[in-house]
Order: C-alpha cells, then sequence, then structure tokens
C-alpha cells in the first residue's frame, strides 16, 4: 500500500487531509471528535456531579469531513490561496482540527502561534510568517489588538459570538454550498508552522511539511500502535492530530492545560471514566497530579489499557505512583520535542525493573532520567557543550566536537521524522540544525544525555541549564528529582548563578508544602543532596517556582534566577 506523503511530484496524495478521506470510506461509523460543551461543564461542576457521568457531544467522520470541505469552500471563496498563511489562535476544540484541515485541503498554511508567548515573541512570529488571515475569537483578536503585526491581518474570521464586525463568522463559512477539491501538493511544501514559546531565545517557526507530518504519524503509530475499539484522550495537540490521522477516536480535554486549575484531576477522570477511554497521553504534571488523586479517592483507572507521558523528565518515582493507580495499564514514558516526536520511549515495567543502586536505596538518584532506545529509524550523536553555531565540512570534523562513547553530551538527531528547518529563518537554522558533510540535516535537542551499555538513552539536563561549577558541570534534573523525594516538597529548582570563585554557585530553591519547619528542611536538603553527591551552596525559600506556561512541568530557569539576583537573594 502507498504511503501518503510519499508521492512523486504534486500530488493530492501526498496532502495530509488524505488520511481523513481515507477513514471516510474505510470507517464510516468513526466517531473521531468526543468533547464538553462549556456550559454543560460549568453546571456539572456547580451541582457537583462529581460521581455522575459528564455528558459529551460528539460528530461523526461523515459530518466532520463534509464540514471541513464547506470551510474550504468558503476560505477559498475569501481569496485564501495555496500557500497563503493562516494563524490559528484557537484552543484545542472542534472548530480547531476543521480549520486546520479546512486550510490544508486548499493547500493554506496553518500557522499555531503559542498562546503563551510574550507579545513581543507573538509580534516577532506574525513577522515570520507575514499571515494573510487570521482565524480566533473575538477575546483574543482584543488581545492581539495591542499587537501591531496581528492587529494589521487583513482578513479575520471570527470563532463564537461577536460585538464587533469581521471579515467573516466561521459558522457562516462552514455553511458554505460550495466544496473545495482536495489541493495537490509536493512531499515537501509546508503543511503547518508551529512556533515554540521562545523561553530560551527568540521563537522558531517549526516547518512542518507534508511528508514530514506523515513520517512523524507513520513513527509514533509504530512505536505506539492503537486498536481498532480505542478511545484516546491526549492533552498534546500533536497527539489529536495522529489520532485522526489513525482513526482513533479523540476525547478534547475539558479543561486548559496552560492554566492549571483545582478541578482539572477531577475534570479528567471523569472524562476517562464517561467516555470509556482506554488511553490517555499526559504532561508529567497531569500526570501526577491524576495518580495523586486517585489514591486519595481510592479511584483505581480500571479502564485505562496505556498511558503515556512525557514532556519534561519523568521520574521512576512518578512510574510506580501511577503504576499503582492504574496497575493493568502499560504505562509509556515518551521523549521527544515540537521537532522531533518521538525520539525514544520506556515501558513502565523495564524502567522499574532495571536494577540500579536506585532500586536498592529510595533516597538514591540516578544520574538522569531513563527514556529507553531510540525510536526506529533515528541517528544519533553526542556533542561537547557548544554554545555557537557547529559547522561540518568533513568527515573529520566531528571527531574534535564528540564526547567519548558512554559520556554525557547534547543530543543531535537525524532521520525521516526530523523536522529539516524553520520556516523563514535562516538564524534559527544556523543554531539548532546541523548540515553535515553527505547534506544530512541534524537536529541539536539542546538535551544533554548519554546511552548506557543496554542501549538506554539517560538524560541529565539541558545545554542552557547545565550549571559549571568549579570547572565541573552538574546538572538540574537529577538535583530536582533528590529534592522531590523530601515529603514536604511542593516545588522545587537547582541553578547555577555567576560566583566570584567558583564561576557558579548552585542554589537549591524550594517551594514547600504549608506548615513546613524550614530549619529542618534546609538540613533535610543538604543531608540528602549530599548523600547522592550532588554540591549546595545555598538553599532560597520561595511562596512559588515559575513553571512553563504550556504544561507546569518544566522550571523557568531564568525568570526564577532574575527573581532571585533582583531582590538580593543569592
Amino acid at each position: 500500500m502507498s504511503r501518503i506523503g510519499y508521492h512523486a511530484g504534486a500530488d493530492a496524495r501526498n496532502n495530509v487531509l488524505s488520511f481523513l478521506e481515507d477513514h471516510m470510506v474505510r470507517k464510516p461509523g468513526l466517531v473521531p471528535l468526543r468533547w464538553v460543551n462549556p456550559t454543560t461543564l460549568k453546571t456539572w461542576l456547580s451541582a457537583g456531579k462529581s460521581s455522575e457521568s459528564l455528558q459529551h457531544e460528539s460528530i461523526t467522520i461523515q459530518a466532520f469531513y463534509d464540514q471541513i470541505g464547506r470551510l474550504a469552500g468558503g476560505l477559498s471563496e475569501l481569496g485564501i490561496t495555496k500557500g497563503d498563511r493562516v494563524i490559528l489562535f484557537v484552543p484545542m476544540s472542534v472548530q480547531l482540527y476543521t480549520s486546520m484541515f479546512a486550510l490544508q485541503r486548499i493547500g493554506a498554511i496553518p500557522v499555531f502561534l503559542d498562546s503563551w508567548a510574550r507579545r513581543a515573541h507573538l509580534g516577532a512570529s506574525a513577522r515570520i510568517v507575514a499571515p494573510k488571515a487570521m482565524i480566533s475569537f473575538e477575546k483574543a483578536y482584543e488581545l492581539c489588538d495591542a499587537i501591531p503585526e496581528l492587529s494589521a491581518i487583513g482578513l479575520k474570521i471570527c470563532v463564537g459570538p461577536a460585538s464587533r464586525k469581521f471579515t467573516a463568522q466561521l459558522s457562516d463559512l462552514l455553511a458554505t454550498s460550495k466544496i473545495a477539491p482536495i489541493t495537490p501538493v509536493e512531499q515537501e511544501e509546508t503543511a503547518l508552522i508551529t512556533f515554540t514559546t521562545g523561553s530560551s531565545g527568540v521563537p522558531k517557526g517549526a516547518n512542518r511539511t507534508h511528508r514530514f507530518l506523515a513520517a512523524q504519524h507513520y513513527a509514533l503509530n509504530a512505536g505506539l500502535p492503537y486498536v481498532e475499539k480505542d478511545v484516546d484522550l491526549p492533552v498534546f495537540p500533536i497527539f489529536s492530530l495522529n489520532n485522526l490521522a489513525a482513526g482513533v477516536s479523540t476525547v478534547i480535554p475539558a479543561f486548559d492545560i496552560g492554566v492549571p486549575g483545582d478541578h482539572d484531576p477531577l475534570i479528567l477522570l471523569a472524562q476517562l471514566e464517561s467516555c470509556k477511554v482506554s488511553c490517555t497521553t499526559l504532561s508529567p504534571s497531569l500526570f501526577n497530579r491524576l495518580a495523586l488523586h486517585c489514591a486519595e479517592k481510592k479511584n483505581p483507572l480500571v479502564g485505562i489499557r496505556r498511558a503515556v507521558t512525557g514532556g519534561a523528565p519523568v521520574s521512576r518515582d512518578n512510574v510506580v505512583d501511577f503504576k499503582a493507580i492504574a496497575p493493568s495499564a502499560d504505562i509509556w514514558v515518551l521523549f521527544g520535542s515540537t521537532e522531533v516526536e518521538p525520539m525514544a520511549h520506556i515501558e513502565a515495567k523495564e524502567m522499574i525493573a532495571m536494577k540500579t543502586r536506585a532500586s536498592d536505596d529510595p533516597e538514591w538518584v540516578d544520574e538522569g532520567v531513563n527514556v529507553g532506545h531510540t525510536a526506529e529509524g533515528l541517528e544519533y550523536r553526542f556533542l561537547k557543550i557548544i554554545k555557537g553555531p557547529v559547522e561540518i565540512k568533513s568527515a573529520t570534523d566531528w571527531k574534535s566536537i564528540e564526547v567519548p562513547k558512554g559520556e554525557v553530551g547534547e543530543l543531535i538527531v537525524a532521520g525521516e521524522h526530523v523536522c529539516r528547518n524553520y520556516y523563514n529563518d535562516e538564524e534559527a537554522f544556523k543554531r539548532a540544525k546541523i548540515l553535515d558533510e553527505k547534506g544530512v540535516v541534524w537536529h541539536r535537542t539542546g538535551d544533554l544525555g548519554r546511552i548506557d551499555s543496554n542501549g538506554c538513552l539517560w538524560i541529565v539536563g539541558r545545554v542552557h541549564n547545565a550549571i559549571q561549577r568549579d570547572s565541573k558541570y552538574v546538572f538540574p534534573v537529577r538535583a530536582e528529582i533528590i529534592m522531590k523525594k523530601l515529603p514536604f516538597v511542593k516545588l522545587c529548582a537547582y541553578l547555577g548563578v555567576p560566583d566570584a570563585k567558583l564561576g557558579e554557585k548552585t542554589v537549591c530553591v524550594l517551594a514547600p508544602h504549608e506548615g513546613a519547619d524550614f530549619g529542618k528542611l534546609r538540613a533535610e536538603v543538604i543531608r540528602i543532596m549530599t548523600k547522592n553527591g550532588m554540591p549546595v551552596d545555598q538553599v532560597v525559600f520561595r511562596d512559588r517556582i515559575p513553571m512553563d506556561p504550556r504544561h507546569h512541568s518544566k522550571v523557568e530557569y531564568d525568570v526564577l534566577r532574575k527573581e532571585l539576583l533582583d531582590a538580593n537573594l543569592v
């Protein structure tokens, strides 16, 4: 069977919408999307119906595909054509996926800005793509009025009610009588642009071509295959796209993953049970919160056959805790990034069964997080820590920049499902990619890791978070897992700050649970860190620790460092 995205020349079978067309023929009874109406959720929460089913709405593949075709026709009538960039500023919803596929159907390019990015970064992202149109809610347009690059967009399409005039309403375009045909595209034509938050620099627009999206789908499907009756609830949009390509019924989270709320685990559990969800993909923060909620309520996840987590470090302890509330589930830790998904994965049984010193000593933490074996088809290398661009002109150039086998270095990868470049951004390419002597593009992950004797990949930290103390590198990942073993630690961070004698000194920053004794906590932190051979130059207590706005699973080290320095705490 020929693969979508791999046909020569301009061909409709390269267009990723062809995945949905295939399901129309082979799975006419498929329900691709289920969701909770916000009014229904509000009523459910206010009534305290935590023990009752949470009602979901749904759409059939036939209705979904019809809406996509009609919306594509309406967008064409507005003058949106092949190659035009259109910003999609819409949360995970049926409107988001209908709009995205409708744009791809006519060969236009949906652009996902990061809604948690700073205003300056949103403007910079818009300058890079020069959008012709934008699809969003009225409130989002109000926020964008203060960003010149977004307010100047010519075509503005509104989702939902509006009190002011827009170019068009999405609901009207969905009623268009004309159904646009699928536009033939070449393999490497852009299908989707997704921007990073820019937390470690200027935001980059990952150039996801039709072939790349197809290759990513095939790689995810190979590593995490579904069965026909599976129902999946993913909190990562990329997994929703993979599900739609795979023909897997998908439940859209009924909460905002970017704004954690007290009710999130309750809502998540209700959705899992109401929709008879068999698979779920969770951020580490939600993974841990759901495990704690189910343990406290003595409510095991009996219907889940597979749970996947990733996007930030996941420790052996996290996996053990989740296994306790989902004993029948296969639990996978997935390692990847915007540019490469998946890179590696490991199942809980293998992670727990691996015998290290940590197996016998509950206070010991291995160096790094085991993320398992690399994905099939990926090549990898490990480089010395090099902050600037890297050029390779001959095979001998590799020798001077690679670390010895088994040592920690920056992981770089190459392969079929590796995003090759960034849209209209040569500088980003120079910073994050390496073009080798054979013309192969290597992606610099920014992650520091090593391969052990069993072929498993261990991640120890990020290049820009590595601490060079007294001419030796130490890394935050292990330190933070060590501190989280202490029961009174709610959040923690381990970072370096400038020091005249050491170059950088190490600071343990702790946000303890209410009522913690700071004196005892300080002594315990120093004790357990010393036992693990981790240097502690200073301990600082804080009410809060800034976490990444997307999934609240990673520390924002630069923000925290500035806060500490500005307050003269370090």
